[in-house]
């Protein structure tokens, strides 16, 4: 039995020189982690996701890392993002990650809820444009819903492919900010957002439902954010289960920290920033439109007058 510990031991001391070093990815059973789960557990939020009971189906594996191609100078690139993975059913999964991001709250909501510019901030999306929008107030404002449109430029098995998808999008405010004229004496439940997606559309998916959910940390008195996302997938027709599994637990740490990296370098300010400028366009086209087209012809300007 010593042997075998030790023979686990090294193995897994192995893949994480390796990942550290490349990036790579790789499986554990959650049998070797129990001593870790305290560190990388899953906050589900207990009012739109109630516990279930842990189930025969389930994988019981976590995922760590991204692709190879993301080892690069930047430290962020190559962070350590686990993945949950479950089996709900024979054909779909539910997926879950995490990753914490020193910025408030809201550098991590202005890029979730950057609709039309996602694909600046997400490597994985060629497309990501609000199809039709909300009639109740703006995104980022917690209420906002709106028909999101997104494609994604993959590889399964060396194939490239890009999977779309049009969700119906739903920003809710789970516990807001405290008041101004609050009382200072009583503490400040941490902040929690959410965004809830659902599939309206998709040639590739019959189920891509979840959340993006981001929440103070408390340790870190409102400077830091834990950012989680949630998704159960279900194929469409022919499309087999485990190679869309391999390819979302690949994208999953990538997405994760491409809107942490988003959120330390562009935050509110930048979102902020570029939606003014837009608007100021917009504004300015709409100006150009409304000017009158009627021409000012002089007196001798006449058909008479060109045909001589």
């Amino acid at each position: 039995q010593s042997s075998t510990v030790n023979s686990l031991l090294f193995l897994l001391s192995s893949s994480i020189f390796l990942l550290s070093s490349s990036c790579y990815g790789f499986l554990l059973p959650s049998s070797i982690l129990s001593s870790q789960q305290q560190k990388y557990r899953y906050n589900y939020v207990q009012q739109q996701q109630p516990q279930q009971q842990q189930s025969s189906s389930a994988l019981n594996v976590w995922w760590f890392g991204g692709t190879s191609d993301e080892a690069t100078a930047d430290d962020i690139s190559c962070e350590l993002v686990p993945v949950r993975i479950e089996r709900t059913s024979a054909n779909s999964r539910k997926i879950a990650g995490e990753i914490t991001v020193d910025a408030p709250l809201s550098d991590v909501w202005a890029i979730l809820t950057d609709y039309n510019r996602l694909s600046t901030h997400v490597p994985n999306l060629i497309q990501s444009k609000i199809m039709v929008p909300g009639t109740v107030g703006e995104p980022g404002d917690g209420q906002y819903q709106c028909r999101l449109y997104q494609q994604g430029a993959q590889k399964i098995v060396g194939f490239q492919f890009g999977a779309d998808v049009t969700m119906q999008m739903t920003e809710k405010i789970i516990v807001d900010a405290p008041h101004q004229n609050a009382d200072p004496d009583i503490p400040a439940l941490p902040q929690q957002r959410q965004i809830g997606f659902k599939c309206v559309d998709s040639f590739f998916f019959s189920e891509f439902d979840g959340f993006w959910i981001v929440s103070e940390e408390e340790e870190n008195e409102g400077s830091g954010t834990k950012l989680t996302y949630i998704v159960d997938v279900r194929p469409k027709g022919p499309v087999p289960v485990a190679a869309l599994e391999w390819r979302i637990r690949e994208d999953v740490p990538t997405n994760l920290r491409a809107v942490k990296q988003a959120a330390l370098k562009v935050g509110h300010a930048g979102v902020s920033q570029f939606r003014q400028k837009r608007q100021r366009f917009t504004q300015n086209v709409k100006r150009v439109l409304q000017r009158p087209l009627t021409p000012e012809w002089s007196e001798n300007e006449t058909m008479a007058a060109y045909l001589k």
